[in-house]
């Protein structure tokens, strides 16, 4: 949550992020290529990560909030990751090779079903490696 604050936080209208604005983009910057025309933008100021991480962290934002609300057990095969990974790949192929020019909210919407199932992905793997460890406990 944190982090996506940070993302958003030009659209927040507070004076002292203004005054961090720098810093966070350097860190940011470290996670993505923060190109100008590809960013979303409020108060003419561009978020720290473009569309497509956008879209990523906040996928992943809101399948853990909806897990969390739901506590769903996870079975998240890595064929769901993939399958839901093909959308963001193709779109980076078809803007790569010219096909159509960037979108902001194609490449967010991928980058949102890719970030939501890494997330799910994850969470699935530690889920089951924290079961096969108590399993493995339970038994000595």
């Amino acid at each position: 949550m944190v982090w996506i604050i940070g993302i958003i936080s030009p659209c927040l209208n507070i004076n002292s992020l203004h005054s961090i604005y720098p810093f966070q983009k350097m860190l940011y910057s470290n996670v993505c290529h923060q190109d100008v025309n590809k960013s979303f933008a409020c108060n003419c100021i561009p978020f720290l990560v473009c569309a497509r991480c956008s879209g990523i962290y906040f996928g992943a934002l809101i399948s853990s909030v909806v897990i969390l609300i739901s506590n769903i057990k996870l079975k998240f095969k890595t064929k769901y990751l993939y399958l839901l990974s093909i959308p963001m790949l193709l779109d980076v192929f078809f803007y790569s090779i010219g096909i159509y020019p960037y979108n902001k909210f194609i490449a967010s919407s991928t980058g949102f079903l890719f970030g939501s199932s890494i997330f799910l992905y994850i969470l699935s793997a530690l889920e089951n490696l924290l079961f096969i460890n108590q399993k493995n406990n339970n038994d000595i």
